[in-house]
């Protein structure tokens, strides 16, 4: 970004008093300008186009859904737009999934009032931005600077799971136990637990509850998925 230049933004948020006061804060900046506001997934794309903003502010759910979906869709269709999600939850698994989806940053909505200004200017830099306080062996190598790769490069949320893990996350996604599991994979109680651990480890979750969190926000849990 040159010295006199402003990054242009995008708010996409379904609640407009939460739209109205971020855009407000962010218009006291100097170097920042909202150009354009969504109220839902239906006009995501078609505004981020007509607009070519340079940082797209995205709330994770949204009337249409989780907008994880939508995130590799714009990075392919309108790359030069950086894209931080906005999210209640502060959790590692879903900051792993927005990033391997193509997002650039991660703030939690409670925090959007000290951070996002930061975030901004962070991605619009070509950075990564994630406001948790998390422990650093944790987040691993997500705080680096964003690597200049193609979107076909980029792995989905769930492209580092084997076919089998795959399928034990969505049987602890929908409530089985790890004995229904065993018994229905053909697998012993112990194997449920192994595998278990390790989708754990690849996405950072750690409750059951994360688990079935974790599937929502991938549109994973919805009608037509059982």
């Amino acid at each position: 970004m040159s010295e006199n230049k402003k990054i242009r933004l995008v708010i996409a948020d379904d609640h407009s008093v939460f739209r109205a006061g971020l855009k407000l804060l962010l218009q006291m900046n100097d170097d920042m300008e909202v150009v354009g506001e969504v109220a839902d997934t239906a006009g995501i794309l078609e505004e981020v186009q007509r607009q070519q903003p340079d940082v797209l502010i995205l709330d994770l759910t949204m009337p249409g859904g989780s907008t994880l979906p939508y995130i590799e869709t714009l990075r392919r269709d309108v790359p030069g737009t950086r894209i931080i999600v906005l999210s209640m939850h502060d959790d590692l698994g879903l900051v792993r999934a927005a990033l391997a989806s193509g997002a650039s940053g991660y703030v939690v909505k409670a925090a959007a009032d000290t951070e996002v200004a930061a975030a901004i200017r962070a991605v619009a830099s070509g950075k990564i931005f994630v406001d948790l306080d998390l422990d650093p062996s944790q987040v691993g190598t997500l705080l680096v600077a964003e690597k200049e790769t193609s979107t076909d490069d980029k792995k989905g949320p769930l492209k580092s799971l084997s076919a089998r893990e795959k399928t034990v996350f969505l049987q602890l996604a929908k409530g089985y136990t790890n004995q229904e599991i065993a018994d229905e994979l053909d697998l012993s109680v112990k194997t449920v637990e192994t595998y278990r651990g390790r989708i754990g480890v690849k996405l950072g979750l750690r409750s059951r509850a994360d688990f079935v969190r974790f599937a929502v926000e991938l549109g994973l849990m919805g009608p037509g998925n059982y």
